[in-house]
């Protein structure tokens, strides 16, 4: 299929033919890959974003899991968790719809998923912004985790369907790291035993006490470039790839780590993306989280491992690809360092976020 031609099944599926997108233009991908994403302007009301993926392509490996089996049941999962944010009027994308009102759409070999563009300027972020997403981030936590909580809006909104698992769920993110962990037991050098030792802890910490903690709507990557904000509007959360049913402590403390990253950091850069704990930023977020929502004391007990765990989960997808597939290089090397990085600052984040969160 032509780009010409998929855009046209694209536009078929959203859009009436008398009432054409003002512009259309490739956002990311390509028609030649597995995935590629378009930007709508339209005539009236907010941009949109058709994201195509092919039907038989791989679900991302650090997503795969329990209802994550196949493209199709993933994409459900991301579009369900954006029509529960609709129902709860929380400030997040929109589900954009086909013409027969299905949350995902089907194109030939194409299965589509659309939503809104929420305008705004990414977060800086200030230690104010920093503040305001902690709140943001607590409002989320406090939306009900499944539809059926959310009554009859919600019902409406997906047909009573669940919540799809977050890329960052232990059943989903935890069993995949530690099979890949497994996989390369005996390939790590001496030099990368501290840090497979530290993944495979906080993976292992955060399974055993999964159970104890509260599951919640989460985001599962919130940073400032995952953030936008109209001059004096709320912080909003865009790019919810990662977002479903998850732990809430664990999209916290993924926060604490990563808000001492600034929007700006050069791709090409890698010190850049290395990390110094910034106490000033640290509290800045718990003191918005707080305003909230409180964390109760078996989230508490976790929040050193889940301060570790995104990085872990990451880190045993980038070792398998080093250690088995035979990847080197400047690039893994650089990816390797930034996982160092978070594990060697991972206790001083966590005791700074400790300080700030225990009431």
């Amino acid at each position: 299929m032509t780009d010409a031609a998929l855009v046209g099944r694209l536009l078929d599926e959203y859009h009436e033919r008398s009432l054409p997108p003002v512009d259309i233009c490739v956002a990311a991908g390509s028609e030649h890959e597995l995935r590629v994403s378009y930007r709508l302007t339209l005539p009236a009301g907010p941009e949109q974003i058709i994201r195509a993926f092919r039907a038989d392509a791989p679900v991302p490996e650090d997503a795969r899991g329990p209802g994550n089996e196949i493209m199709a049941d993933w994409l459900l999962g991301r579009a369900l968790t954006l029509a529960c944010l609709e129902s709860a009027r929380y400030p997040a994308p929109r589900p954009v719809r086909t013409r027969t009102g299905e949350l995902i759409g089907v194109a030939g070999q194409w299965l589509s998923w659309a939503t809104s563009v929420v305008p705004g300027t990414v977060l800086r972020p200030t230690l104010n912004q920093l503040r305001a997403l902690g709140v943001t981030l607590g409002l989320l936590h406090d939306i009900p985790a499944r539809p059926t909580e959310l009554g009859e809006a919600e019902d409406q909104a997906s047909d009573g369907a669940p919540v799809g698992l977050s890329s960052r769920h232990p059943a989903v993110a935890g069993a995949g790291a530690l099979s890949r962990l497994d996989a390369v037991r005996d390939l790590v050098p001496a030099a990368w035993k501290p840090m497979y030792e530290a993944f495979r802890q906080a993976v292992v910490t955060v399974q055993d006490a999964g159970d104890s903690v509260p599951e919640t709507v989460v985001h599962g990557d919130v940073w400032a470039r995952n953030a936008v904000q109209l001059p004096g509007g709320p912080i909003t959360l865009i790019d919810w790839e990662t977002g479903g049913l998850g732990l809430a402590v664990l999209d916290l403390a993924n926060c604490l780590m990563e808000c001492q990253l600034d929007s700006a950091a050069p791709d090409n850069e890698p010190d850049a993306w290395l990390i110094t704990p910034d106490e000033d930023r640290i509290a800045a977020v718990a003191d918005g989280y707080l305003s909230v929502r409180s964390l109760s004391e078996a989230e508490l007990a976790l929040l050193p491992a889940a301060v570790r765990y995104a990085s872990a989960v990451v880190g045993s997808v980038h070792l398998e690809v080093a250690l088995v597939e035979g990847v080197t290089g400047p690039t893994m090397d650089a990816r390797l360092a930034r996982l160092q990085n978070r594990m060697d600052v991972a206790d001083e984040v966590a005791e700074l976020s400790l300080e700030h969160l225990v009431p």
